[in-house]
């Protein structure tokens, strides 16, 4: 059966603009909603996040013990979220919904695990547990839509804006590795996607291209314009 419903996930570092085009793109068509990243507040949740908490319990113990590695709470979070979201996302999706999307999704985080997670995920005893999640979210997510900039520029919106980050005000050289590290994570994540599944792609470099124009060519693709 086909989902009622797209789900999207906008990617790329900091400053790149995604915060920026989902209220475009919300603001064209109110049908799209954002998805929720995972809260223990909203207590409707509890049962999945609870779930695969128990369902991971073993996976923790087993390899932090044999790999002298433990967890970080966000790190777990990560992993939960990976394991049981999809099935949050059909919940949270209303009636009429046309599309989800998704800001720090599994992308994000398959991404962030990868380049500066554990050592222990990198190991062999993981290999079954990626490829589960990219298989399980290949079949979750229909478009990826991968936002950048050149380093210069977006090291110029970081350091204009309020929010936190961790190469705010750090040398150039710093920032040029750190979002090296994050490109390289991203392209293999998105590399295993699409060998797992059929998500689409698009990128836009937001130096080049307003965020009203990259709003123009995903509702087009999709055909989500109002």
């Amino acid at each position: 059966m086909q989902k009622p419903f797209l789900i999207i996930e906008l990617v790329g570092p900091a400053g790149a603009g995604k915060t920026t085009l989902s209220r475009v793109l919300i603001d064209r068509n109110p049908m799209i909603q954002m998805g929720l990243d995972i809260e223990l507040r909203k207590t409707k949740y509890v049962p999945v996040i609870l779930h695969n908490a128990m369902s991971l319990l073993p996976l923790f113990l087993k390899k932090s013990i044999r790999n002298g590695c433990h967890f970080t709470w966000e790190e777990i979070k990560y992993l939960i979220y990976l394991a049981g979201w999809p099935e949050v996302l059909r919940q949270e999706a209303a009636d009429g919904t046309t599309a989800i999307l998704l800001d720090h999704g599994p992308v994000f985080k398959l991404a962030t695990l990868n380049e500066f997670g554990p050592e222990a995920l990198k190991t062999d005893q993981f290999a079954n547990w990626w490829d589960r999640m990219f298989k399980q979210w290949a079949s979750t997510l229909d478009m990826v839509i991968w936002l950048d900039a050149p380093d210069k520029i977006l090291d110029q919106r970081i350091n204009s804006r309020d929010q936190r980050h961790s190469v705010k005000g750090k040398s150039e050289s710093e920032v040029v590795h750190f979002l090296a590290r994050y490109r390289t994570s991203y392209e293999e994540t998105l590399a295993k996607l699409r060998i797992a599944g059929n998500t689409r792609l698009l990128q836009f470099d937001t130096s080049r291209t307003s965020i009203e124009q990259v709003a123009d060519e995903i509702l087009s693709a999709f055909n989500l314009s109002v």
